[in-house]
């Protein structure tokens, strides 16, 4: 029996797809002069924006890339970023169930907490670990073994939700179950089998998730 849920955010819990392909193609315009197909963007979903930066505008200078960014976003997600339908219900069905809740994201601490205060839903995460708790970021392993420490859960005890190959190798990796969910965006399963990605389950609705554990 599951006792651990273990998000991913973006795209997961809650749709920022919309502001963060905004940002990139903003900063693409400034940085490269022209934008980048949607699905190579969303390709990216998943990865630190340093990886991400390094390999889309290698010569450009990482803070300055960063900054734009991160200002582009801030100065433009007012009143476009959402939870999910059927998010904010399952996430109020697991607490009252006693599940407890841990997020992995690649987003900063700072952030995440700002976008779930704004949506009413920090309430529901027991447990965060952001891109300043680890070394190795998703896929490698540590974002879920971190929260699985501060649980004091074993791998058989937890599961994974995410929307990318980042968060299926990484639940993978570290032994927990993974779900890769269908209400966030296009996902070349293909692309993620020859790379070695694959979930556990699949979901289409987040009411599903609920029959897994």
């Amino acid at each position: 029996m599951k006792k651990y849920i273990i998000w991913d955010f973006d795209g997961t819990i809650a749709n920022t797809n919309d502001v963060i392909l905004d940002s990139w193609q903003a900063t693409f315009r400034h940085f490269l002069g022209h934008e980048l197909p949607v699905q190579e963007i969303e390709a990216t979903f998943g990865e630190t924006l340093k990886y991400s930066i390094s390999q889309k505008i290698p010569n450009a200078e990482y803070e300055e890339v960063r900054d734009f960014y991160r200002d582009y976003q801030n100065a433009h997600c007012q009143g476009r970023v959402y939870v999910f339908p059927g998010v904010r219900e399952l996430l109020e069905l697991m607490r009252e169930k006693g599940y407890k809740i841990g997020v992995a994201t690649s987003r900063t601490a700072h952030s995440f907490w700002r976008y779930t205060r704004e949506l009413g839903i920090d309430h529901y995460v027991d447990e965060l670990v952001s891109m300043e708790d680890v070394k190795n970021h998703k896929p490698h392993p540590e974002s879920v073994t971190a929260l699985l420490d501060r649980f004091g859960g074993t791998p058989e005890e937890a599961i994974m939700i995410g929307d990318t190959k980042y968060d299926i190798g990484c639940a993978n990796a570290a032994g927990v179950d993974s779900v890769l969910i269908g209400w966030s965006h296009y996902v070349d399963e293909e692309s993620m089998a020859a790379d070695g990605y694959v979930p556990t389950y699949r979901i289409k609705e987040p009411r599903e998730l609920l029959d897994l554990i």
